[in-house]
């Protein structure tokens, strides 16, 4: 093996990573990123295209590119929950994200949880919303984090090790987040954006071709249902993905908006931008079929994998297989997939955390505000996502399925800011506090009963607490509900009053 067949890929994925980081401290522009607007929604400035990279590559992260193949290759067809979850939310957010647009150019609402508080009057409940999203998207990180600590392990043939992998990887994302804030964002998820979706492709017809020696997808899928029919069936090779926790697992994504979505919708410059985004965004996750036929294809044509996880095989095989220059690029599209999910989840929970959590208990001024979120940033990537990424908790799949259940808490509240006005905070501190405790224990004490997904299993105790006690509590006041409910709804209540 000749030095650039063995370090071509490594050494492709590194100049990917310079590149980033160049293109991240650049974006900033004129900008003054010491002001709360500007790190956080970029002054009202992206437009449709960026918009589209910013949600699009945002969205596909190292579970595209790591973990589904490695469910496909460990599992089968389980991986594929994920298309048709995202197929749902995207709907979801074409409802919903306009509506944010809107109450963050006329209100001023950065933030998923200063909305929630604001709707509801509670700063208790703006807090307690606050540390829940941060939480949740802290632990989705770790899928990213992880991720890219396995590019560069399996790149460097085991010469950096997990741990250092993931710390590279981080300090070049803090390093122009913490200059450019969400418009370094935006700038590089469409360069990030532009190489998975080719990649994606280019990756996929290659691994078939050298698995079966030609492109028919069909020809390789006859193959593996006669060498191993049952990856192709639910409850999957390992007999632990039954059809009930593949559909609660769908139900528990589509009714998580996460905190990152209000974010980005609150840096568009207007409504039709926010809305017309969603039309577009579909096409980009065409990116994850054919990482999944990786997948499935390595069952069959790399029987002899026997790396330390299966969230490696993708990597592996086309280190193994493909071209030198090929591996490269595909990790480099692998790092690309993590950094642009990772980059908007560290600075939405810095400024979920700095906005919603400190600031109203601190009593801070916006100056304040936005000098301290730049710091919180590097405490939030260096002493809280790296460490807990180190202990390697599980695989990345796992990781975010966790997530979903907590992040789809919220919901509830959500319903209570764009669609119930007699929802109360009462019902909704209620309702939230009942659905977490739920999800905590039936992920730690008893995982999943019957197969349900735990967050599924929140939502049944949290929605009807949410319900039950709003109707009987006092709502919110009628100036406040006109702020977030057109004129003709709130004019038919208060007739009827």
């Amino acid at each position: 093996m000749t030095f650039i067949s063995a370090w071509g890929p490594f050494i492709i994925t590194i100049l990917y990573t310079i590149t980033a980081c160049i293109l991240g401290y650049s974006a900033k522009g004129k900008l003054d990123m010491d002001k709360m607007e500007n790190w956080s929604s970029s002054g009202n400035t992206m437009g449709v295209i960026v918009m589209i990279f910013l949600t699009g590559a945002g969205n596909v992260s190292s579970y595209t590119f790591l973990g589904a193949p490695g469910w496909g290759y460990s599992r089968g067809v389980a991986c594929l929950y994920v298309v048709v979850y995202m197929a749902f939310i995207v709907y979801a957010c074409y409802l919903m994200s306009p509506r944010v647009t809107r109450l963050a150019l006329k209100s001023g609402y950065r933030t998923q949880a200063e909305g929630i508080g604001a709707r509801f009057e509670s700063p208790f409940l703006r807090i307690l919303c606050g540390i829940v999203g941060a939480f949740a998207v802290i632990g989705n990180s770790l899928v990213q984090v992880i991720g890219s600590g396995n590019i560069l392990n399996v790149m460097s043939h085991g010469a950096i090790p997990l741990w250092l992998g993931e710390l590279i990887i981080v300090s070049a994302i803090a390093f122009y987040v913490y200059k450019s804030g969400l418009r370094a964002i935006g700038w590089t998820n469409v360069l990030q954006g532009v190489m998975m979706f080719c990649l994606s492709i280019l990756v996929g017809l290659f691994v078939v071709y050298t698995a079966i020696g030609n492109l028919n997808i069909t020809e390789a899928f006859k193959t593996l249902q006669e060498t191993s029919p049952q990856y192709l069936t639910l409850p999957g090779a390992m007999n632990n993905f039954p059809p009930i926790y593949w559909t609660t697992s769908i139900l528990i994504s589509v009714f998580s908006f996460w905190p990152q979505f209000w974010v980005w919708a609150a840096g568009a410059k207007d409504e039709d931008t926010a809305r017309r985004q969603y039309l577009y965004v579909p096409i980009f996750y065409f990116v994850m079929i054919p990482m999944m036929i990786v997948g499935l294809v390595c069952v069959f044509a790399y029987t002899e994998f026997s790396g330390d996880s299966t969230d490696q095989v993708a990597l592996q095989y086309c280190l193994d297989k493909l071209p030198w220059w090929m591996a490269g690029l595909l990790g480099a599209g692998i790092l690309a997939a993590s950094q642009s999910s990772a980059e908007p989840q560290f600075h939405t929970s810095t400024f979920t955390i700095t906005h919603d959590v400190i600031t109203p208990i601190a009593k801070l001024s916006p100056e304040k505000e936005g000098r301290l979120q730049r710091k919180l940033l590097l405490i939030v990537i260096f002493f809280i996502a790296f460490p807990l990424s180190v202990t390697n908790p599980g695989e990345l799949v796992n990781i975010l399925l966790v997530c979903y259940g907590f992040i789809g808490q919220l919901f509830p509240c959500m319903l209570g800011v764009l669609c119930w006005p007699r929802a109360t905070k009462t019902g909704a501190i209620a309702g939230l506090a009942a659905g977490v405790l739920v999800v905590a224990l039936f992920n730690i004490v008893w995982p999943n009963p019957l197969y349900v997904h735990a967050g599924i299993w929140g939502l049944l105790v949290n929605l009807p607490v949410f319900i039950v006690v709003s109707l009987f509590t006092k709502p919110a006041s009628e100036e406040t509900l006109r702020k977030f409910f057109p004129d003709y709804i709130m004019d038919q209540l208060y007739e009827e009053v």
